[in-house]
């Protein structure tokens, strides 16, 4: 046992903190492989793990060894302020598998059936009307569509 008179810093939850940040970041990383991508979420979820265990660790040695590690009040404020992006993950990992899957959704090159929408004065306009050519316009044009993947 150490000295009594010599007290440590107790750094359990300072790494805490860091990983729980480091679970937040798996879920930011963009330019990574598909192959990766997979498993950032399930990677960001064991950092996450990891980070509650050396939290926990932090807040036994300033409360269960007040003697030999300081820090009190500060384990208790790091072990807050870790706990929201540890929530923050876990939330987004249980939500995140909630998604619908994108079967169904079209590819590059095929042919987009025809669907009506409302312009800017509220007519109802079709894909075919668009592109079919009208007197005084070219023959060939072109539609952008943007498919936005929503889930509400």
């Amino acid at each position: 046992m150490p000295d009594l008179t010599e007290r440590r810093s107790n750094l359990a939850p300072w790494w805490g903190l860091l990983l729980a940040l480091g679970a937040i970041g798996c879920n930011v990383v963009l330019f990574v492989g598909a192959s990766a991508q997979s498993a950032m979420p399930l990677l960001s979820l064991v950092f996450a793990m990891v980070a509650i265990v050396f939290l926990v660790i932090g807040l036994k040695r300033a409360f269960g060894l007040p003697q030999i590690y300081r820090g009190k009040v500060l384990s208790v404020v790091l072990t807050v302020v870790a706990l929201l992006p540890v929530a923050l993950t876990a939330f987004a990992f249980v939500v995140s598998r909630k998604l619908p899957t994108s079967t169904a959704a079209p590819q590059v090159g095929q042919k987009v059936p025809d669907f009506s929408l409302a312009d800017t004065s509220g007519k109802a306009v079709t894909l075919d009307q668009l592109l079919s050519a009208s007197s005084g316009t070219p023959a060939h044009k072109a539609v952008l569509l943007i498919f936005y993947r929503g889930y509400w």
